[in-house]
């Protein structure tokens, strides 16, 4: 939040993300074919348009800057993606769940840190770049189709729901935990 974020640990932040962000792209597209509404299917194919961009911008932009390589998954994204991935093809209602909590915890994260924010932060384009509408879109569109999920289903689905929302919190979190703290975990082995 006072820009005192190791780069390193930003560097391979950002490298995890475009790793995270495509298993959660392919996530949204193998829920979007399961889902029978065709609006939900045409507005999660926004979400994964967004996404898409995103990582685009991520890859562009700050690998460029930074000198970041595509790399490996670390084994928190390597877990998180295998998970959200493994729900994408269970119950639609599931799946939704997972991908509106990662946003939902993304955005809390974010908002959270950038209400602490000095002007003169280093990461700023950063925070300017994932609080904008492409974020506030996802957002908005998978809580939408969730809270629709909800009016829908009986009790044990929404338990099961809120019992989904809890696992991929944690995820998300062990997630920028492992970002911010990578050098005290043992990634994988550098190539020789």
């Amino acid at each position: 939040m006072n820009g005192t974020l190791n780069i390193e640990s930003f560097k391979f932040y950002i490298q995890q993300d475009a790793l995270f962000l495509d298993g959660y792209i392919r996530t949204i597209l193998t829920t979007a074919s399961r889902i029978e509404d065709h609006n939900d299917v045409i507005s999660l194919a926004k979400v994964a348009q967004g996404s898409i961009a995103v990582n685009k911008f991520l890859c562009d932009h700050y690998f460029t800057i930074y000198g970041v390589r595509r790399g490996k998954k670390s084994p928190a994204c390597f877990n998180f993606t295998n998970f959200l991935l493994s729900i994408s093809y269970s119950d639609t209602y599931e799946a939704v769940t997972v991908l509106y909590s990662c946003m939902f915890i993304y955005k809390t994260v974010t908002d959270n840190m950038k209400s602490g924010f000095k002007e003169n932060n280093k990461y700023k384009d950063w925070f300017d770049f994932y609080s904008g509408s492409l974020m506030e879109y996802g957002y908005a569109t998978l809580e939408n189709i969730v809270d629709e999920y909800c009016k829908k289903v009986g009790v044990n689905e929404r338990s099961r729901m809120l019992e989904l929302f809890r696992i991929s919190a944690q995820f998300e979190l062990d997630f920028w935990d492992s970002a911010y703290n990578f050098s005290r975990f043992n990634q994988f082995p550098k190539e020789h």
